[in-house]
C-alpha cells in the first residue's frame, strides 16, 4: 500500500500560481498612486475627528468614542503599512517607504525596515517550522480555553511580538551566514531607523499640550489604543488568518491559506482595507488591498484555500473545541 505525501505550503502556493493568467495577474497588481494618498488622508481625517469629540464634550461618553475612532483607524493605517511592506501602498518605492515610515510606523513607535524583515520571513516560511510568526497560528501555549483567552488579550505575546519588530529580534533568529549581530550595532540601527519615531511623539505631546485636551490625554487616546485596538486585534487576525483546529500543528500546515468573508463590522475591527482577503494576500502579496477582491474572485473556489465566514464565529469554534488533542482535533479546517 502507498501513501501519497502531503503538499508542502510552497508546492501550494505555486500550484494556484500557475493557474491564474498572466494578464489576469497584471490587472490584481495595478497600482493607484492617488488610493494611497486617499486612503491615508481619510485615516488621518477620522482620528483628528476622534480627537475633536473628545476635545469639545471632554466628558467619559466622548472619550470612549474617540478611543474607538482613533484606535481603529490607527490599525487601518497600520495595514496600509502592511502594503508599504510588500510595495504595494504607491507604485514609487521611496514614496512607498516613506510614506509608511512617516505617516504610520513613526506616529506609531514603529520601524518600516523591522517590520519588513519578519514580515517577508513570515511569507518565505508560512506553514514551516520556520515562520517567525508560527507561535501565533499554532495552538503552541494556549490550547485551553483560558490560554486562549489569554492570549486574545495580548498579554501572552505582547514582548516576544515587539521584540521580534526591532533590531534586537534579529538576536532570536541570526542567520547562518551573518551569525548574531553585536548587540552595539543594534542599538546603533534601533535609533538610526527610529528617527521618525523620535520626531513624532515630542511633536503629538506638543499638540496636546496646546489643546484643550489635558496632557494625560496623550497616553489615554494615543498610546493605548495602539496596545487595544491595534496590537490585540492584529494578534488575534493572524491566529484566525492562519490557524487550523488540528493537531499537532504540523498537520494542519497544508491547510493556513485562509480567507475570510466577514460582515462590514467584523471587516472594520479586525481587518480594516480588506485584510481578510488574506489566503490571496499570501499568494500574491503585491496586490493592493483595493485588488485583493478580484483575486478572491479567482481563487475562492480552490480546494486549498479555506473561507470562512466570521472571525468571531471561528473564535468561538476555537474556545470550545479546546483543548485539542490527535483524537479531538476537529476534522474540518472551516
Amino acid at each position: 500500500m502507498t501513501t501519497t505525501t502531503p503538499m508542502t505550503m510552497p508546492e501550494i502556493e505555486r500550484r494556484i500560481r500557475k493557474s491564474i493568467a498572466p494578464e489576469q495577474l497584471r490587472q490584481w497588481l495595478t497600482l493607484k498612486p492617488m488610493r494611497a494618498y486617499r486612503d491615508i488622508s481619510l485615516d488621518w481625517l477620522a482620528i483628528g475627528l476622534g480627537f475633536a469629540i473628545a476635545a469639545q464634550f471632554q466628558t467619559l461618553w466622548s472619550y470612549a468614542i474617540a478611543l474607538l475612532i482613533i484606535g481603529n483607524r490607527q490599525y487601518a493605517l497600520f495595514i496600509l503599512a502592511h502594503d508599504a511592506i510588500h510595495g504595494a501602498l504607491h507604485p514609487h518605492r521611496r514614496l512607498n517607504d516613506t510614506l509608511a515610515r512617516w505617516f504610520v510606523y513613526g506616529p506609531m513607535f514603529m520601524a518600516l525596515e523591522d517590520a519588513r524583515r519578519n514580515h517577508l520571513q513570515h511569507h518565505r516560511h508560512m506553514g514551516t517550522p520556520d515562520d517567525p510568526d508560527r507561535y501565533l497560528h499554532t495552538f503552541e501555549g494556549k490550547n485551553s480555553p483560558l490560554a486562549f483567552l489569554l492570549y486574545c488579550s495580548g498579554l501572552a505575546t505582547f514582548g516576544k511580538t515587539v521584540l521580534k519588530v526591532t533590531p534586537f529580534g534579529r538576536l532570536l533568529t541570526p542567520t547562518p551566514k551573518t551569525g548574531a549581530t553585536p548587540p552595539q550595532t543594534l542599538l546603533k540601527d534601533y535609533l538610526k531607523q527610529r528617527l521618525p519615531v523620535l520626531i513624532w511623539q515630542p511633536l503629538l505631546i506638543w499638540l496636546f499640550w496646546l489643546s484643550p485636551l489635558p496632557i494625560w490625554a496623550y497616553l489615554l487616546l494615543w498610546v493605548f489604543p495602539i496596545y487595544a485596538l491595534v496590537f490585540v486585534p492584529d494578534e488575534i487576525r493572524a491566529f484566525c488568518d492562519h490557524g487550523v483546529l488540528r493537531h499537532p500543528a504540523s498537520v494542519g500546515d497544508s491547510l493556513r491559506l485562509v480567507s475570510f468573508t466577514p460582515p462590514r463590522w467584523e471587516a472594520v475591527l479586525i481587518a480594516p482595507h480588506h485584510m481578510h482577503y488574506h489566503a490571496e494576500h499570501h499568494l500574491w502579496p503585491a496586490i493592493p488591498h483595493y485588488n485583493l477582491h478580484l483575486a478572491h474572485r479567482g481563487v475562492r473556489d480552490r480546494p486549498e484555500i479555506t473561507v470562512r465566514p466570521s472571525y468571531l464565529g471561528f473564535l468561538g469554534r476555537v474556545v470550545r473545541s479546546l483543548p485539542l488533542t490527535a483524537k479531538t482535533a476537529v476534522v474540518s479546517a472551516k
